[in-house]
């Protein structure tokens, strides 16, 4: 039962957060204008504000006022076709400074179609809006971290499982330049982009650094492959794989994560960012729990009997290992992630009520509602502000958490 109710839950929220701008957008989504039919609403899903802005009737209404000229429906041939929630995400009235509106208040000035079914914030921001769009927030900063982490944990438990610290043999060109390529690649990343770095008004900046060292890092390491092919390179190094990645993982797991990103983010983020920041971050240290999964499945794997008898038929060790190894140790990976996911939800929501991301995450995630200025200072009274969204963290985690411990059973 429980497992049936996780299930239909994370349906619900995949359900929000693929139909968000159509259950929840205050432009209309059909409207005639001079006897021509648009779809603002819709359009601009897809195609992003810059194009409305542009657009010769439709961004005369977008230059007046924003979001509220488009609920003057004088304006339209006949009555326009609003979203079951008429209202954006992030969307605020510049008519109501008054801010904080209680559950089923219409919109001050405007008909009674414009009802705020679960009232605004302490800046007039509709909830039911931001919990709809705190639903693609939350399912995108944990798919997406978790993916970087699977791959990241998936690369190193591999190694440290499978080739352990004997088996794993590193011609010495590629180790010799491998090493020397980090501090040149490190040199020509953000040593010399310094200044560049400091001026950013966005971390993308810091994206391009890092695509420099990548691609640094993999010249020198095509020139190790060069060199290799030299008898003196050639030589083969046993590499203590597992020693080096399981005390890799300790030192990671030893570290405070939430302190660690919101030091990172303090350092990288500009006055633009978004949140694909807050994802790179939280999948750059979660990847430790599906290396040590992996690790520990390929250890017990390895000494299998059809392992062996592939081995015995003179099987290449890459191929027994993408054939058979890691497939059946792929189970405890799929726990991994939905625990891993559950715990991105929430540090995304503690950052977001913190303040990160700026104006960015404001009123389009469930963790920016919960921030104690949106209560109006008084908390108590405005409890429709808090709850829903703090019951959206606590059963969007739960969920995940129930399946996780569902698959273990399994």
């Amino acid at each position: 039962m429980a497992k049936k109710l996780s299930i239909g839950f994370l349906g619900l929220l995949v359900f929000l957060a693929i139909f968000r701008d159509i259950l929840a957008n205050g432009r209309p989504l059909k409207c005639r204008i001079g006897g021509e039919t648009y779809y603002p609403g819709l359009v601009v899903a897809l195609r992003g504000d810059a194009w409305l802005r542009t657009h010769p009737v439709l961004g005369v209404i977008e230059q007046q006022t924003a979001y509220e000229s488009w609920k003057e429906e004088s304006r339209f041939d006949d009555s326009p076709l609003y979203a079951p929630i008429p209202f954006s995400p992030g969307e605020y009235s510049t008519r109501n400074i008054s801010g904080l509106l209680a559950p089923g208040t219409v919109q001050p000035g405007l008909s009674a179609r414009f009802k705020h079914v679960l009232g605004t914030d302490g800046v007039g921001r509709d909830i039911a809006a931001t919990l709809i769009s705190g639903a693609r927030v939350a399912l995108l900063t944990g798919s997406v971290a978790m993916l970087m982490a699977l791959c990241i944990g998936l690369l190193l438990g591999t190694l440290a499982g499978y080739f352990g610290d004997e088996q794993l043999l590193i011609r010495r060109g590629l180790i010799w330049f491998g090493l020397a390529g980090i501090p040149v690649a490190w040199f020509f990343a953000f040593v010399q982009r310094k200044y560049v770095l400091d001026i950013a008004q966005t971390s993308a900046v810091w994206w391009e650094s890092a695509g420099i060292f990548i691609l640094v890092m993999g010249a020198g390491l095509l020139a190790g492959w060069l060199f290799s092919r030299w008898s003196f390179g050639a030589k083969t190094v046993k590499l203590p794989a597992d020693l080096i990645i399981m005390r890799a993982s300790e030192l990671v797991n030893a570290l405070p994560k939430l302190v660690i990103i919101i030091s990172l983010s303090v350092l990288l983020q500009r006055q633009n960012d978004s949140i694909w920041l807050l994802i790179a971050l939280i999948g750059a240290l979660g990847w430790t729990g599906v290396a040590r999964y992996v690790r520990a499945e390929l250890l017990r794997i390895r000494e299998l009997e059809y392992v062996q008898a592939a081995r015995g038929l003179g099987m290449k060790e890459w191929r027994i290992l993408f054939r058979h190894a890691l497939p059946n140790a792929m189970r405890p990976v799929w726990v991994a992630l939905a625990f891993g996911v559950g715990g991105a939800v929430t540090i995304e929501a503690t950052l977001s009520f913190l303040g990160f991301g700026g104006e960015s995450l404001k009123g389009i995630s469930w963790g920016s509602l919960m921030a104690l200025d949106n209560g109006g200072g008084n908390p108590v009274k405005s409890w429709w502000v808090m709850l829903p969204a703090g019951l959206m963290v606590c059963f969007t985690v739960l969920s995940f958490n129930t399946l996780g411990e569902r698959m273990n059973q399994q």
